[in-house]
């Protein structure tokens, strides 16, 4: 471990607002200074859902992973679950239901309407 990390401190509570709101088109990714932020802009509709899978994923995540993933120049037992990111994660999964019960309705309706054949 270096005396003075050179990479920013990633937070997890801002990393998990990022995938929860610009998720679909990788803003979470673009924070962290990943190149994968441009697969979720190419598939951008679909990609919505992976933001908010993204929220759950590293919202539920240990710390001290989370830390080895996103911060490997700084203490890996770095506390930072908190509140707001439990709540994060409680509106990536509402959102995600919602979305995707959405979904089902709409293409049940299609189906049984005769709309899709």
């Amino acid at each position: 471990m270096n005396a003075s990390p050179q990479e920013p401190f990633k937070s997890k509570l801002f990393f998990c607002w990022l995938a929860l709101f610009t998720g679909a088109i990788g803003g979470h990714w673009i924070y962290a200074g990943k190149k994968r932020f441009w697969i979720y802009m190419v598939t951008f509709p679909l990609s919505a859902f992976a933001g908010w899978v993204d929220t759950m994923r590293y919202g539920l995540m240990k710390d001290e992973q989370f830390n080895q993933l996103m911060n490997p120049e700084y203490p890996s037992d770095t506390k930072q679950t908190t509140g707001p990111v439990v709540i994060a994660v409680g509106l990536g999964l509402a959102f995600g239901m919602t979305g995707l019960m959405a979904t089902l309705a709409m293409v049940f309706q299609w189906y049984f309407s005769g709309i899709v054949s």
